[in-house]
Order: structure tokens, then C-alpha cells, then sequence
């Protein structure tokens, strides 16, 4: 795995190290030494893990710390993959609210379709948008609100 940075060792002084093996990148698995690898590079995450301590956000990463999350990004786009659909979605937040299911999904005061995707379901990655029009698209982030259905549902 291709990592930007300075290595060193007992028996040499600092060079650029250009690979690293996935046995490698697993030793490097708590908050105060958090690599991960993703599309063929390795990411060194300690200063972000260091900044954002304690922040509930940084959890996913945490639990991830010495693996791979390639499969978070699209190849071709290296974006956070479009093609989930709503109930994979959902599912990722299981670990968090054992009764996410119990909510309906909306977006502009519409149901969403849980077997679509975010696109399918019409909510479109204006990023580039932006980008071609030179505005910050972190102005606007489209919003799903949740509406509780008082049924607790556990999946």
C-alpha cells in the first residue's frame, strides 16, 4: 500500500517508505495510532483521531483502525458510494438505535422508497453543481428528516 511519509527504524534514519502490507497497516489499530487503507494508498488518521477525541463521529473510523475501507468509496470517483439503497442505509445505524426502523424516512415531505437509492429517490449530488459554479457546497446539504412512528421496531 502506497503511503506518503517518513519512516524510521532502529537501524536506519528517516526514508520514504513506498509500500506497506495489510499486516502492516492492522498494527496500526488504536486512536493514538490510527492507519487505515483505502483504493491502494494507506492514510495515517492519528492527527485527526487526536483532534476530533471523544467526538461520537469519529467512532466509524475508529472501529475500522488497521483495515481497509475501500469498499466506503466508489473506484472510479473515490466519492462515498451512491449505490446503497435506503434499508442499507438504515442498517448502518443499527449499531446506534436498535429501533431505526421504527422512523419513516422523508425528504421534501416525501416518503422515501427504502429499497431506492438517495439518487433514485431524487435527492441528486449537487457537488459538482457547486464546484462549476465556484460555491462552497457545504452551504447547502440537503437534509432526510426522521418522523418517529411510535411502533419500536427492531430489525
Amino acid at each position: 500500500m502506497l503511503r506518503r511519509g517518513l519512516v524510521a527504524g532502529p537501524d536506519f534514519e528517516y526514508f520514504q517508505r513506498r509500500y506497506f502490507t495489510p499486516a502492516e497497516v492492522a498494527q496500526h489499530n488504536q486512536p493514538e495510532d490510527l492507519w487505515v487503507s483505502y483504493l491502494g494508498y494507506v492514510y495515517d488518521l492519528t492527527p485527526l483521531a487526536e483532534k476530533y477525541k471523544g467526538d461520537l463521529l469519529l467512532k466509524p473510523i475508529v472501529e475500522v483502525a488497521g483495515q481497509d475501507i475501500s469498499h466506503w468509496f466508489d473506484p472510479k470517483t473515490r466519492d462515498v458510494g451512491a449505490l446503497e439503497s435506503m434499508w442499507e442505509i438504515l442498517h448502518r445505524y443499527l449499531p446506534y438505535n436498535a429501533h431505526a426502523a421504527s422512523y419513516t424516512w422523508k425528504y421534501e415531505g416525501r416518503n422515501l422508497n427504502m429499497e431506492c437509492t438517495l439518487e433514485e429517490n431524487g435527492i441528486q449530488d449537487e457537488e459538482e453543481e457547486f464546484d462549476s459554479l465556484n460555491m462552497d457546497g457545504t452551504l447547502h446539504t440537503p437534509a432526510i428528516l426522521l418522523y418517529f412512528n411510535d411502533d419500536l421496531t427492531e430489525l
